[in-house]
């Protein structure tokens, strides 16, 4: 093993050699010709001692990054970086009855995100259709709001009108390293095989979208798993995600096994605080649903403690006690493994201090 040295401490060394070499008869003090040859010699080893320690670090999967992590992952269990996913969206698209819009036609949003049809689509007599689309580009910005999608690039005769009435979905980012390194370091650190629960757990965190997941076997009795999942949002997952992890799973399990897939029954918590200081409200409901959504695979209860914590982090200075109530009382609101948290109604009242 090596370790990194800087510029000054191999000039240092070099000078030391030169000396040996000429018996002391030849100078390499700053000014001399051969200071400045070894000056530039030790610049560039000092480069190699950095791309050597970067080759050290490239090679684990605790401390890789980008390719060098794509080929380890691939290398020791098989896995590969999920891909960044188009969003799709409802279209409500209006005109004169029999018009065929054909696959691929472009709708857009005034921002200029892009949405093609799926199919081909034809208004009925009632002057509209309802048709699928999916954005043109991958990535979360197709995740459009409703009512954004109006625009028609290029017009096409008896089509005068588009929306969506709801927003548009499931675009995700590629897989970031961090998510793939804990994918890798799962798969080497616990015995994935033979259809067990964390061979589960593999093939539903491989599905691009997916962000968390949950196995329970036996759920149903023998032969029966349950996976749940959330997406790569940490929300509860759409239908389409659901039915291509199971289609996925389907593929890749063991004969005879009875797989349901499902995402987590979203529950409301309501929460009211009295405080000093300043809270906004927007917020702090912001900052509680990433927690939840971060610790949603090992969150059995919310804690008043934590949200007070959260409380005392988005600018509280302090709270009355007992003052802090999730769904209306000062308890612990408990879950279970199929429940999936998010903020309802947040009131916060500010005391005079």
């Amino acid at each position: 093993m090596f370790e990194a040295e800087t510029r000054l401490d191999i000039l240092e060394r070099l000078k030391n050699y030169y000396a040996e070499l000429n018996e002391g008869k030849a100078s390499a003090d700053e000014g001399t010709f051969s200071f400045d040859e070894l000056s530039a010699n030790a610049k560039e080893f000092e480069k190699t001692y950095a791309e050597m320690e970067l080759i050290v670090e490239a090679g684990f999967p605790q401390t890789s990054w980008g390719i060098y992590l794509d080929y380890l992952a691939d290398a020791l269990a098989g896995l590969s970086r999920r891909k960044a996913t188009a969003a799709e969206v409802e279209l409500t698209i209006k005109g004169k009855a029999g018009t065929v819009i054909p696959a691929g036609y472009i709708f857009s949003t005034d921002s200029g995100v892009s949405f093609a049809l799926k199919a081909d689509a034809e208004i009925g007599t009632d002057g509209s259709v309802n048709a699928t689309a999916t954005s043109t580009t991958t990535g979360a910005g197709g995740n459009v709001k409703a009512g954004t999608v109006t625009l028609i690039p290029v017009p096409l005769y008896g089509v005068e009108t588009v929306t969506n009435a709801a927003a548009a979905h499931d675009g995700y980012e590629e897989e970031n390293d961090d998510s793939l390194r804990e994918r890798l370091l799962f798969v080497m650190r616990r015995p994935v095989t033979s259809g067990n629960a964390n061979h589960y757990w593999s093939w539903a965190m491989a599905v691009s979208g997916v962000g968390q997941c949950k196995v329970i076997p036996l759920w149903n009795g023998p032969g029966t798993v349950k996976v749940l999942i959330v997406d790569a949002n940490n929300k509860v997952a759409s239908a389409e995600l659901i039915k291509k992890t199971y289609d996925y799973i389907e593929e890749q399990r063991p004969i005879g096994a009875t797989v349901t897939v499902v995402s987590p029954e979203p529950v409301l918590i309501d929460i009211a605080a009295t405080i000093e200081g300043t809270v906004d409200a927007d917020t702090f409901k912001t900052a509680v649903n990433r927690w939840l959504g971060e610790k949603w695979f090992g969150l059995s209860k919310i804690s008043l403690a934590q949200i007070s914590r959260i409380l005392l982090e988005c600018g509280a200075t302090d709270y009355v006690p007992d003052s802090v109530t999730l769904n209306g009382k000062v308890a612990n609101v408990t879950l279970t493994a199929e429940q999936l948290a998010a903020v309802g109604e947040v009131d916060i009242n500010v005391v005079a201090t």
